[in-house]
């Protein structure tokens, strides 16, 4: 692995230029909000500044989304287009895949979010219960738009798509990548809860994303579990269906069962990586 302050600085990198572009968006907004009449917004709609500022930091992140892009096709192109689908089983190459997928995402974002509740960390965290006052604050139409959209497309570009794959890069490892990358987007979110169920669900997108070989999955995977965990926070009714004693154990078994087979079906795919290309 590369080492010193400049190999670091490359491999995280996406992380501090989209910190520093939402800030300045968010600034600015601000600005704009303040100067016209409508600072209220900074408090009332705090969540929708978030969501322009998060798009606006995405924005400045673009040349790397480019260079990443790049990198991606001179890899398929040196593994060749039979390796992309060397392997695949009848899951991989069936449209069923997306389906279940977005079954495993739902399970694991209820079934981890009752085993922090348990764990009695949300009452120990002032931080935590001031972020869940601010989310929870706007409209069920915006809820929806800013985090199983806009908040699960631009986390999924940042800390899989680009911090990932560099990650990954530098270590010859999927596993180091996964890791690694999960890490980052817990410490992103600023306070144990989160950054406890980040780093968990994290390392499991980022799985997903290498198990499907597209982008999309992560995001899907993301942008569903934001929704369904936003809707039975607004919704008691649903709150009380999906996080019923009954569906904790459902969902634990398929969270199990799914985290299993992705972890399987990575570490095949990685080992035949290496063998192909000669790594012991």
């Amino acid at each position: 692995m590369r080492r010193g302050m400049p190999a670091v600085w490359g491999l995280i990198k996406p992380l501090i230029v989209y910190y520093v572009g939402y800030y300045v968006i968010r600034m600015i907004v601000g600005t704009l909000l303040a100067g016209g009449g409508m600072a209220f917004l900074m408090e009332d709609g705090s969540s929708i500044v978030n969501g322009i500022a998060m798009l606006g930091g995405c924005a400045v992140l673009f040349p790397m989304i480019e260079e990443e892009r790049e990198e991606q096709r001179k890899e398929k192109k040196k593994r060749g287009e039979s390796e992309i689908q060397k392997g695949g089983d009848g899951l991989r190459q069936s449209v069923l895949r997306y389906p279940a997928l977005l079954v495993f995402s739902a399970a694991c974002v209820v079934f981890f979010n009752t085993l922090v509740s348990l764990s009695g960390l949300i009452e120990q965290s002032g931080a935590y219960q001031e972020t869940a006052q601010r989310q929870y604050a706007v409209s069920l139409g915006m809820g929806l738009v800013l985090y199983a959209g806009v908040s699960a497309l631009v986390e999924e570009v940042v800390f899989r798509f680009l911090l990932y794959n560099r990650l990954r890069r530098s270590c010859g490892r999927a596993a180091f990548g996964i890791v690694a990358s999960a890490f980052l987007f817990g410490v992103y979110h600023g306070n144990i809860v989160q950054g406890v169920y980040a780093f968990v669900i994290g390392s499991l997108m980022a799985l997903v994303y290498v198990y499907f070989d597209s982008f999309l999955a992560p995001v899907l995977f993301h942008g569903l579990g934001n929704a369904v965990i936003f809707l039975c926070n607004m919704i008691p009714e649903a709150y009380e269906i999906v996080f019923s004693p009954l569906m904790f154990w459902v969902f634990g078994l398929i969270t199990a069962a799914g985290s299993l087979f992705l972890i399987r079906e990575v570490r095949i795919a990685e080992s035949s990586r290496r063998e192909d290309a000669g790594v012991e």
